[in-house]
């Protein structure tokens, strides 16, 4: 059995055979991540990212005992096109089984530096501290990858239609009060939340952290993402009076009725009801501040729309494929649209995206707002989905079609 796998530091990839280990560099292939793959596979896929070594290895190490990694890689080059006859859910078998690349006290001096919190506290706080690999599968499959097709139903439903009309009803008084300081409307909030938690129902069972522990030694390509995280989160544990080691998130390491990862916590929550703390857990009037502060710092424009579906057409290809790359008055692409709802206006800074919805490949008008909310998550699937949940909430700002 091969293993193919990234090394700690996330720039070099480790070939392992039996108790050999190989390592060589991929410089571009960040994305990779762990592998554990047939010896056929395994030597089909090292070969094509490794020839480009063997013809700079020295003449006289070619073919010498001393290189096996040269001698294993050509025996693989008869397999290279391997990988291009099969199904990508074999190629998928992938992220099986993870494993710890960075060890407990490593993580404790990084973490250290970056914070200034003490090593014995840190030590305190990951006592227990459990590396979980279910947590790196997961991480690496979520929701948002799918099509739209797929993930819409998931969102888009009666019964999160009626829990958000619930929830509206309930706290008007405070979506009155915090529209008004923070200009962000109501329904978008209400679908946020909604999608998180189903307000504040599923907050997530994983031990944060146990999440942020795993992912910043087990998952190497995020790593050092994921061990800011974990110092952030240690710090907010201090700062508003938690047990760190008892509190439940997601898998990510995101937590309370809002979903904030722990920096975003620490810059955006909001201790709306004035009680001394920044309780994104129970109080409805932090939870809903704290949403929209958030929004408002990422420079949400308040009455403007998100998304407008639009068929496929020629003369906005090009655009679609570019996305956010590419910002325009609409005025611009007037001439290539189809007519608009009256809130459209010409001086709106608007892009072409584009999705697979169930009617297949659509392109959509998408607004500056449409882009904010990817700035809370980085999926055109939420995006849409939150857009498309709002306006099923009430408000017709946000109808998309």
């Amino acid at each position: 059995m091969f293993t193919l796998c990234l090394g700690p530091a996330g720039d070099s990839l480790w070939l392992r055979h039996s108790s050999d280990i190989f390592m060589v560099k991929f410089g571009i292939y960040q994305t990779v991540n762990i592998f554990y793959l047939s010896a056929p596979i395994t030597a089909s896929i090292a070969t094509m990212l490794c020839l480009p070594l063997l013809k700079t290895m020295p003449p006289s190490e070619e073919n010498t005992p001393q290189n096996p990694l040269r001698r294993a890689l050509l025996r693989g080059i008869p397999l290279a096109a391997l990988p291009f006859c099969l199904p990508s859910s074999l190629l998928a078998v992938a992220i099986k089984h993870p494993s710890q690349q960075v060890s407990k006290a490593e993580l404790v001096r990084l973490i250290a530096r970056e914070t200034g919190i003490a090593k014995e506290l840190i030590l305190r706080n990951l006592h227990d501290a459990h590396f979980t690999p279910s947590i790196i599968t997961r991480i690496t499959t979520p929701y948002e990858s799918r099509s739209y097709s797929e993930y819409r139903p998931l969102f888009l439903t009666n019964r999160l239609k009626k829990m958000g009309h619930q929830y509206l009803t309930e706290q008007q008084a405070i979506f009155t009060k915090v529209e008004k300081k923070y200009h962000v409307e109501p329904m978008l909030i209400a679908a946020i939340l909604g999608m998180e938690t189903h307000y504040g129902r599923n907050r997530g069972r994983d031990r944060i952290v146990d999440s942020l522990y795993t992912l910043a030694t087990g998952f190497p390509r995020r790593a050092n993402f994921f061990r800011r995280e974990l110092g952030e989160f240690m710090l907010l544990s201090q700062e508003e009076g938690r047990d760190a080691s008892r509190e439940l998130g997601s898998y990510a390491g995101a937590f309370g009725s809002t979903q904030f990862i722990p920096s975003s916590f620490r810059a955006y929550a909001v201790d709306a009801d004035g009680d001394g703390k920044r309780n994104v857990w129970d109080s409805p009037d932090d939870i809903i501040a704290s949403v929209a502060n958030y929004f408002n710092h990422h420079g949400w424009q308040h009455g403007r729309p998100c998304a407008y579906w639009l068929p496929v057409s020629a003369a906005l290809t090009s655009l679609a494929k570019t996305g956010f790359d590419t910002w325009q008055p609409l005025a611009k692409l007037r001439q290539h649209l189809p007519d608009l709802p009256a809130i459209w206006r010409d001086n709106d800074k608007v892009s072409i995206i584009e999705m697979r919805p169930k009617q297949g490949r659509r392109f959509a008008l998408v607004h500056y707002n449409f882009y904010v909310i990817t700035r809370w998550n980085r999926s055109y699937n939420y995006a849409m989905a939150a857009t498309e949940l709002a306006a099923l909430l009430g408000d017709v700002t946000f109808a998309v079609s």
